[in-house]
C-alpha cells in the first residue's frame, strides 16, 4: 500500500531563513555555512553546556519531574522515580568506595538500570565503561584491566563469561542484573522459567538490587561538579577508523549533542515518545536515543531488542524512532501483513530516524511512501558521540546524510594537499565539532591521526569515510577511506576479522570484505590462504570458523569463508579489495540459488 508523498512542497515550509538566496557563495561551506537555513530559530528547550550528564537529564527537567521519563516492557518511569533511584545507586557505590575518576565496566543492554547506572556513575564522577554484551571472555577481561576497574555490572547472561576471566582481573565486585528486575513478579516469573541464571558461590558477585540496599540514605552526596575535560562515558570502537580502540568521552559530548539537537527541526519535546532500538554500547544509541532525548523532555521507549521486526511490535506506542534501515525495510517489507491496529499506529508517527547503514533516494522515496510520514537519514561515529548529521525533516534530501549539527561545521578534506575542498569534490568527511571524543585510552598515537589540527588552527575529526558537500551543505557518501564492514547497522574492522584468523596456526594470509547477502544485507566473507602442504581443507575450515566463534563477537563472524590459492594484488602491490568483493557477490549468488 502507497501513500501520499510527505515530502511534497516542503521547501516552503522551511523554518530557517534561506541564507543562500541572500550572501553569494565562495564555495567553500566552513565559510558559507549554507546549512544554517535548516535550523530552528528557537531551540526545543534552553540547554546549559556546562552541566554534568545528571545534571543535564534532572536539572532541565526540574519543572517535568512528574512526566514519564522511560518505558520498558510496558513499566513506566516517571523523572521523579528514575531520579529517586539513581541517587539510591550513587549512594551505594559512594558507600562501596568508589570515587571520582574510578572506572566501571558495563556490560548491559536497554532497560532501566543501565540507564540508572549511568547517571548515577555520573554524579559521582565514575567513568562507565560501556561494551557489547556479546564480547567473548579474552575481551572483556581486557576491558577490565586495561582501565584498572574494580566493578564490572553486568546481565546474568554474562556469567558463564565472566566466571571465566575474573580471577584475571582485579575486579573485587560483579553486580548482577536480570532484564526483568524492575518489572512485575508475573514478568519475572516467566524470565527465571527461561533464564538458567545461577548465581556463583563467590562473594565477588552481588545482585545490583541488593547491593542498593546496603547503603544508608545520604541526602548530602552532592553531583560532582562540571569539567569539560574529564573522561565520563566510555565506548568500545567497532573499528571504524582501523582496529578496535576504547574510545573517551566528557560530559560535554552529552551536553553540547542536546544543546545542538534542540535546534534541529526534529519532533522531540514534551509529549513525544521515542522508542529506542538501539543498544546503549554504541555512542548513537546512549547519546542519541537515550541521554539527548530525556533531557529534552521527551519519553523514551526501551526496547530489549534489536531485531529487524522488533519495530512492528511497538506500533501505536512512539511518535518518533532511532533505529537502522534493517528495522524499516522489514516494516517496508511486511506493510501487507499489518493490521488495522498496526496501521493506525503508524499513522501516529511523526517522524523516523535511520542511522548506521546507507539508504538510497529512491530508497527512501520509497519508505516516505509507504509510511506516510518523515524518514530521516543521518551519519555519524563513536568518536563523535553518534550523530554528526541529520537530514531536516522539513527538507529531507534523499540520497544525503543531511547537514552538520547547530553551530557545527563539516567539510570534505583533501589530505594530500591539506586543504578544504568545493562543493561537490570528493574528500574525506570531516567534522569540526563539540562532540568528539577526549582520546583513545592508552593510544596517543592513533588519537592524532582521527583528531587533527588544520591550518586554520583548529582540531577537525577526520571520519575515514569519503564523501562531498553541495550548495546547500547536505552531506552525500561516496565510500571509505578506511576498511569498514556495516553489518546490520554494526560497524566491523576487517582488520579485526583477519588478524584473529591469521592466528590459526594453518593460515598464511587472509582478507576479509564485506559482500552483499539477500537475508542478512551487508556481511563480512574471508578469503584465506593456506599454508603450503595443507590438505584437509573441510576440517581446516571448520577448524577457523570454530575459531571465529569462539573469539569475536557474533556479528563480526565471516558469513562465507573461502579457501583460495592466491589473492589478487593491485598494481601497486596491495591487496585488490575491489576485485574480491565483486568475486564474493558472485559466490553468494552461486550460493543463494544452490
Amino acid at each position: 500500500m502507497k501513500m501520499k508523498n510527505v515530502n511534497a512542497n516542503k521547501e516552503e515550509k522551511l523554518i530557517g531563513d534561506f541564507y543562500t538566496s541572500k550572501k553569494e557563495l565562495t564555495g567553500y561551506p566552513s565559510v558559507d555555512k549554507p546549512h544554517t537555513r535548516f535550523y530552528r530559530k528557537d531551540p526545543i528547550r534552553d540547554i546549559n553546556i556546562n552541566q554534568t550528564i545528571y545534571e543535564l537529564v534532572f536539572n532541565t527537567n526540574k519543572d517535568n519531574m512528574n512526566a514519564s521519563a522511560l518505558e520498558y516492557m510496558g513499566s513506566i518511569w516517571s523523572f521523579d522515580q528514575l531520579k529517586e533511584e539513581t541517587d539510591k545507586a550513587a549512594n551505594a557505590f559512594h558507600a562501596y568506595g568508589l570515587k571520582m575518576g574510578d572506572c566501571v565496566l558495563c556490560g548491559l543492554s536497554n532497560c532501566p538500570e543501565a540507564v540508572i547506572v549511568l547517571l548515577a556513575l555520573n554524579k559521582l564522577g565514575i567513568i562507565s565503561k560501556w561494551f557489547d554484551i556479546r564480547a567473548g571472555e579474552k575481551d572483556i577481561e581486557d576491558y577490565a584491566n586495561d582501565s584498572d576497574c574494580r566493578c564490572l555490572i553486568a546481565f546474568d547472561l554474562l556469567l558463564p563469561r565472566i566466571q571465566l576471566m575474573l580471577d584475571n582481573t582485579l575486579l573485587e565486585k560483579v553486580l548482577v542484573i536480570k532484564p526483568t528486575d524492575s518489572l512485575s513478579k508475573t514478568m519475572q516469573l516467566g524470565y527465571f522459567l527461561k533464564s538458567k541464571f545461577t548465581m556463583p558461590k563467590d562473594s565477588r558477585y552481588i545482585r545490583f538490587k541488593n547491593f542498593i540496599k546496603t547503603s544508608e540514605k545520604n541526602d548530602d552526596l552532592s553531583c560532582v561538579s562540571f569539567d569539560k575535560n574529564r573522561p565520563s562515558v566510555m565506548i568500545q570502537s567497532s573499528g571504524t577508523t582501523g582496529k578496535p580502540k576504547t574510545i573517551v568521552h566528557s560530559d560535554f559530548s552529552a551536553t553540547s549533542c542536546t544543546y545542538k539537537i534542540a535546534y534541529a527541526d526534529m519532533p522531540l519535546g514534551i509529549g513525544k515518545e521515542l522508542l529506542v532500538l538501539l543498544p546503549p554500547w554504541i555512542a548513537y544509541a546512549l547519546g542519541d536515543a537515550i541521554i539527548m532525548p530525556m533531557a529534552l523532555g521527551t519519553k523514551i521507549i526501551l526496547s530489549p531488542k534489536f531485531e529487524p521486526n522488533t519495530i512492528m511490535n511497538y506500533l501505536g506506542k512512539f511518535t518518533i524512532a532511532f533505529a537502522a534501515p534493517f528495522n524499516y525495510r522489514y516494516l517496508r517489507d511486511h506493510y501487507d501483513e499489518l493490521t488495522e491496529k498496526q496501521r493506525e499506529g503508524i499513522a501516529k508517527i511523526e517522524c523516523l530516524v535511520s542511522g548506521g547503514d546507507k539508504i538510497s533516494a529512491e530508497e527512501n522515496k520509497v519508505f516516505e511512501e509507504v509510511f506516510g510520514t518523515t524518514l530521516v537519514n543521518g551519519y555519524g561515529n563513536n568518536e563523535g558521540w553518534g550523530a554528526l548529521t541529520v537530514n531536516p525533516t522539513l527538507c529531507n534530501k534523499y540520497g544525503t546524510v543531511g547537514i552538520p549539527k547547530f553551530e557545527e561545521t563539516i567539510i570534505a578534506y583533501d589530505n594530500v594537499a591539506n586543504k578544504e575542498l568545493s562543493y561537490g569534490q570528493v574528500g574525506e568527511i570531516c567534522a569540526l565539532t563539540d562532540t568528539m571524543f577526549l582520546y583513545y585510552e592508552g593510544n596517543e598515537a592513533e588519537t592524532e591521526l582521527i583528531k587533527k589540527l588544520h591550518p586554520d588552527g583548529k582540531v577537525w575529526l577526520h571520519t575515514g569515510d569519503l564523501g562531498y558537500v553541495d550548495e546547500c551543505g547536505f552531506i552525500t557518501l561516496s565510500g571509505r577511506a578506511r576498511r569498514v564492514i556495516v553489518r546490520r547497522a554494526f560497524k566491523i574492522s576487517a582488520y579485526t576479522i583477519e588478524d584473529k584468523i591469521c592466528e590459526h596456526p594453518l593460515v598464511k594470509e587472509c582478507v576479509a570484505v564485506e559482500v552483499y547477502d539477500e537475508i542478512d544485507e551487508h556481511v563480512p566473507m574471508a578469503y584465506i590462504v593456506l599454508k603450503d602442504g595443507c590438505s584437509d581443507e573441510e576440517n581446516i575450515r571448520q577448524s577457523i570458523y570454530d575459531k571465529c566463534r569462539s573469539e569475536l563477537k557474533e556479528y563480526e563472524i565471516p558469513k562465507y569463508f573461502r579457501i583460495v590459492e592466491s589473492l589478487p594484488y593491485t598494481q601497486n602491490g596491495k591487496y585488490d579489495f575491489r576485485s574480491l568483493e565483486l568475486q564474493g557477490n558472485e559466490y553468494v549468488k552461486v550460493q543463494e540459488i544452490k
